[in-house]
């Protein structure tokens, strides 16, 4: 039975030698605590003031120097609690969530209870987005947090939560409360279509919120704003539109931006182009003026989703222009109307990151150039390099050109460029309205970087590396070749077709010719398209067969009714 001082010496916080525990070591201490989970973590602080005390800087740590809420009332009401406690000046990096309640839910929930609480958070949502108090919140939380750094809008959670298991997730503040009263799980993903409510707007709903919010609270000490969009919430160029009445509040927050990471999609309202041409109208405009004003910046994410490669291209174009190009009048310096002319300097800029992105390989060049005198880190992640069909080639057997050492000899060409970073990693290459390929680096896989100084040798070693997987090509003597090794490549070409119209089952019983109409002439690579062609003859001579057998039997035709 424990003594009964050293329990009242451990209920009060005593700080009397009789209160054994903390006379361990704060490191044997830390050990102690970081293999419980945050429930018990939670009732070993409040064992007595002392713990409590010695623990709150690795606790504060863990938990409050970033966190994640959402926009709902139980979410937001917490984050304004926290910043007005003694927790507030901790917390540094905020996360948002794209947690909302399902659209379209009719059918009520069996359980009268879920039911009831069900109606009542989704009439608490309805009238928070509708009222304009998620803003109202969302200022008196942020006038609370001086040591705000940053503002994360995130549609997916992060699986680094150890210290409850290996896959465990950090859920938005209130987003597992709500399951465990009606049994439905928020969602984040973009899960409707253009014509269905608000769903995909929603994440630009969000960044104009937090950028309004951000600007009202007047926060001095913020230093980046992130999107990290993994399920189809990327900003549409409405989201970066600054209206005259806000400007004053908004400028001053992105004229302190150094770190801007942007997940777009350019493919809104955007009209199509022959590549060689620009659209009268860019999709992009109000993205460019929101760049115009983020004259500080030291690190630029853009990643798209491949929707859009013209207007990509005419972006990274446009932001490697000469920033004191003269104005041309009412329109940019493309000859657009309501463009902005010049682009921004990005003079201070030290790391550019590009992924996602269908681009050609003179672009990029180009603005690697323009940042060479400041730009210290380089990452190009799932890029696709692309390039028009050379005039003349064989549509359906283009010449197999690798586009990325074109790139990389440019890149190690390029005058005062000094990189103290480079990450390569999931490159692709295309010829316009061609299927991809695959880069991969051999002996490395997928991905290549590297840290130091001699990044130009780094360049001179992966360059050889490159490498892909072309189509095996097909000539005469190797059509009727029994080798096994053909008949393990057209294997593999099958399989990839097979991946790439998305079915997995197997060709027999499939209609072949309505297979082969899905795909572009020439976008079938040739083994697998005389494959194809083998199999619809085989099949049409046993079908004809088959007929004339009946025919024979006296049944005739079982189809002729």
């Amino acid at each position: 039975m424990a003594d009964p001082t050293w329990v009242a010496a451990w209920s009060s916080g005593d700080t009397a030698s009789s209160c054994r525990i903390k006379q361990l070591p704060l490191e044997v201490l830390i050990r102690i605590s970081n293999d419980l989970m945050t429930t018990d973590l939670c009732s070993f602080r409040l064992t007595c003031r002392a713990i409590e005390q010695l623990l709150y800087v690795t606790f504060t740590n863990e938990f409050f120097t970033r966190k994640q809420f959402m926009i709902a009332d139980i979410s937001l009401q917490a984050l304004i609690d926290i910043s007005k406690s003694r927790l507030g000046p901790h917390l540094r990096h905020l996360h948002i969530g794209l947690d909302r309640f399902p659209d379209n839910f009719q059918r009520p929930l069996p359980d009268d209870d879920k039911e009831r609480k069900f109606r009542q958070r989704y009439a608490d949502h309805f009238s928070l987005w509708n009222t304009g108090c998620h803003r109202d919140m969302l200022v008196e939380a942020f006038k609370h947090l001086p040591n705000l750094e940053s503002v994360v809008i995130r549609d997916y959670n992060s699986r680094k939560r150890t210290r409850e298991g290996a896959r465990a997730e950090w859920s938005s503040y209130g987003a597992p409360t709500i399951f465990d009263e009606t049994g439905i799980r928020l969602s984040q993903a973009t899960i409707a279509g253009w014509n269905s409510n608000t769903n995909f707007q929603f994440s630009s709903q969000v960044f104009a919120l937090v950028t309004h919010a951000l600007g009202v609270a007047n926060i001095t000490s913020l230093k980046g704003i992130e999107v990290m969009a993994k399920n189809g919430n990327q900003l549409r160029d409405f989201a970066f539109n600054i209206p005259k009445f806000s400007a004053p509040t908004i400028l001053p927050v992105l004229h302190r931006l150094e770190r801007l990471h942007l997940s777009i999609n350019l493919g809104w309202r955007a009209q199509s182009a022959p590549w060689t041409q620009v659209a009268a109208t860019a999709p992009d405009t109000m993205l460019r003026q929101f760049l115009c004003q983020c004259t500080n910046l030291k690190d630029l994410r853009i990643n798209e989703c491949h929707d859009s490669p013209t207007a990509m291209t005419d972006l990274l174009t446009w932001l490697a222009g000469d920033p004191n190009a003269t104005p041309n009048g009412s329109k940019g310096g493309d000859g657009r109307a309501g463009m902005p002319s010049p682009p921004p300097a990005l003079d201070k800029l030290e790391d550019l990151s590009l992924g996602w992105m269908s681009v050609p390989v003179a672009p990029l060049i180009k603005i690697l150039r323009k940042l060479a005198p400041s730009l210290r880190g380089l990452e190009l992640w799932k890029m696709t390099l692309v390039m028009p069909l050379p005039p003349g080639s064989d549509p359906s057997d283009p010449p197999r050109v690798m586009f990325w050492t074109d790139f990389m000899n440019q890149l190690r060409q390029i005058s005062g460029l000094d990189l103290r970073h480079i990450k390569l990693g999931a490159l692709k290459q295309a010829y316009l309205h061609r299927p991809e390929h695959h880069v991969s680096f051999k002996n490395r896989g997928v991905e290549a970087q590297y840290t130091g100084r001699h990044w130009k040798d780094f360049v001179d070693e992966v360059t050889p590396l490159l490498d892909i997987k072309w189509p095996r090509r097909l000539t005469p003597e190797s059509e009727h070749s029994d080798d096994d090794d053909d008949d393990d490549d057209l294997a593999d070409e099958l399989s990839a077709l097979e991946d790439a119209t998305g079915e997995s089952e197997e060709l027999d019983g499939m209609d072949l010719a309505a297979l082969m109409e899905d795909f572009a002439p020439g976008t079938i690579p040739p083994a697998a398209e005389l494959l194809i062609q083998e199999l619809m003859a085989q099949a049409e001579e046993e079908h004809e067969a088959f007929m004339g057998q009946q025919g024979a039997y006296g049944f005739g035709n079982p189809w002729d009714y």
